[in-house]
């Protein structure tokens, strides 16, 4: 086992494993009514147990889960009438349920590489603080107070003793952001983790109540929300009807006028943003099947991009 390889819990009956066994059992018994297959204690039991490097489960332990943390905790009612071939459960969760119960259950049955290498580079940039920057800036939200910091743009640009009043941290685009409210600027912004130097949490606090804003509107002027000192682009672009879906996933934040031209086969697509190299590094992997139409520099920033990726292989 290298380094990296993840090691079991040490204790079996730590919280999070047990998070992790009835959460488990919730998503088994969510469709067993609708499928071929049946659930009661023991067969859980026994599938649980293969994913367990200690002693086996015992249907006394699911029938536990069930009770304390599903129904008690969770508030979930599990049909177990004497009689019926398999325990389900008594109601159909709603979608605004299942969100919140897959943010959790995802970390344990889903393989997230993107956000390990995210959190990985963020980690190896402040080897001696990550976390405690992460919860420095969790409890100055709690608390409302402010925080001050260096920051350097991704043209360079350094801003000293940037105060700001932050809200959250999040996942996007392959980075991770603090989003935080400038009360000088008045606007919202969302800044790159890793930029952020010598962080001070401030003993002064903010009354304000806002509306924090969805993670969409967070974006709307800047795809990568990198802070830009010149300001915001007008761009236009043209992109293929095949790729149409998969480019306007990464536009739409950004609400664009957008038209069919050549008879349906091309689009255009036209909108602001503030940080249009990072738009760009976006757009290479689509080769052909979009094209920067305007302004000239964005266009030329395009083409010096795709130049320096050529030259690597023309060496």
């Amino acid at each position: 086992m290298n380094e990296h390889d993840e090691k079991p819990f040490p204790n079996p009956e730590g919280k999070l494993n047990v998070l992790k066994r009835y959460l488990h059992i919730l998503a088994l018994l969510q469709y067993s009514p609708r499928s071929e297959e049946t659930w009661n204690a023991k067969k859980l039991a026994d599938l649980l147990s293969e994913d367990e490097t200690g002693k086996p489960l015992d249907d006394s332990q699911v029938r536990k889960y069930i009770e304390n943390n599903i129904e008690k905790d969770l508030e979930i009612d599990i049909d177990k009438a004497q009689g019926k071939p398999s325990m389900s459960l008594a109601e159909d969760l709603d979608v605004e349920t299942q969100l919140k119960i897959a943010r959790v259950y995802a970390d344990f049955v889903i393989k997230d590489t993107t956000r390990e290498m995210v959190l990985r580079k963020f980690i190896e940039t402040m080897p001696d603080r990550a976390l405690w920057m992460l919860a420095r800036i969790y409890f100055a939200v709690v608390e409302k107070r402010m925080i001050q910091f260096n920051y350097v743009t991704n043209t360079g640009y350094r801003i000293n003793y940037w105060t700001l009043c932050p809200y959250y941290f999040l996942f996007r685009n392959n980075n991770l952001y603090l989003a935080a409210w400038d009360p000088k600027q008045k606007k919202h912004l969302s800044l790159l983790a890793d930029r952020i130097k010598d962080l001070t949490v401030l003993e002064k606090s903010h009354a304000k109540e806002w509306h924090i804003p969805p993670v969409e509107e967070l974006f709307k002027d800047a795809l990568s929300a990198f802070i830009s000192d010149s300001g915001p682009v007008t761009m236009k672009i043209r992109y293929k009807k095949e790729t149409s879906s998969v480019i306007e996933n990464i536009i739409s934040p950004l609400d664009p006028e957008t038209i069919p031209v050549d008879d349906g086969k091309w689009f255009e697509a036209e909108f602001d943003i503030a940080d249009y190299l990072f738009l760009c590094k976006q757009f290479v992997i689509y080769g052909s099947s979009v094209e920067i139409l305007s302004p000239p520099h964005v266009r030329k920033a395009m083409i010096d991009m795709l130049k320096e990726s050529l030259g690597v292989y023309e060496k």
